[in-house]
């Protein structure tokens, strides 16, 4: 089992070429052919015409230039790829096409949206887009950056629902390579056990079977919710990788991603593999 096609999306913020570095190591690991995708309506740094017309054009410009840069890289590195720059209008129309091309690949690597950067509502609207309508699991690169890639130390927060079996499975051609493994299970406030605590050890040995060295680690919630334990649990044990499911309502934005999903997708420290 591994990925045979990745898909990058490439913007001109100071996380892309980390996240290009990423989509290389994995496109070379898992000897898969690698798509870079941008869209034209990424509002240039420099941006000081207020005409349409002219912005259209300069984003559209930039949109071309930052095909060319990873074409280049591409090719140096020796990697099959293609590229594709979608477009249309910022509005509801560019979520829709983002999300529907995510839908033909086996990987989505994209970005977690950037509070301060002025393409803020675009990005994080069209990451809650992917998620929600893809179908294909979402690899989220923080815009602070990933201290290690590949990773080497990655943790699982299972509770047992479909969507945190779905996101497992899809990563386990990237849990194939990864030294060290950690089923992490969060029983909150005063239950007795968590949801899927007794699925855990299953978990463990399945993953086993498929080549995977995993440990299961219990732990409560104590005076924090489940979003800060997964988070300090990351922290205090240096961990490359957060996989996990995600949650959401078809068609909404991305406020809709309440609780854990919610707080992970704004506060990540490191790389964040999610399926809906």
């Amino acid at each position: 089992m591994s990925y045979k096609d990745i898909l990058v999306y490439l913007d001109d913020g100071k996380s892309n070429q980390e996240r290009i570095n990423t989509a290389f190591d994995l496109a070379i690991t898992q000897q898969a052919r690698l798509t870079g995708v941008t869209l034209s309506a990424i509002k240039p740094a420099h941006m000081i015409v207020k005409a349409e017309t002219a912005q259209y054009n300069i984003s559209l410009q930039e949109a071309e230039k930052r095909i060319e840069d990873f074409s280049t890289q591409a090719t140096a590195k020796g990697i099959e790829f293609d590229t594709k720059i979608i477009d249309l209008a910022a509005g509801k129309g560019l979520r829709k096409a983002m999300a529907k091309f995510s839908r033909n690949f086996d990987l989505v690597i994209f970005r977690q949206a950037n509070p301060t950067n002025r393409n803020f509502e675009l990005i994080e609207s069209i990451a809650s887009k992917i998620m929600v309508h893809c179908g294909r699991p979402v690899f989220f690169m923080p815009y602070i950056g990933a201290h290690r890639t590949p990773a080497k130390k990655a943790i699982i927060a299972w509770d047992g629902t479909a969507t945190a079996t779905r996101a497992l499975h899809d990563s386990i051609p990237i849990l194939k390579q990864i030294n060290e493994v950690t089923i992490l299970v969060v029983t909150e406030g005063k239950k007795k056990t968590a949801k899927g605590e007794l699925l855990a050890d299953d978990l463990a040995a399945h993953l086993g079977r498929h080549g995977v060295n995993a440990n299961v680690r219990r732990t409560t919630t104590g005076s924090y919710d489940v979003s800060t334990v997964i988070l300090n649990h990351i922290a205090e044990n240096s961990l490359d990788l957060l996989i996990m499911g995600s949650y959401g309502t078809s068609g909404l934005q991305s406020k809709v991603f309440g609780g854990v999903t919610k707080k992970i997708l704004d506060s990540m420290i490191t790389p964040v593999i999610m399926s809906h």
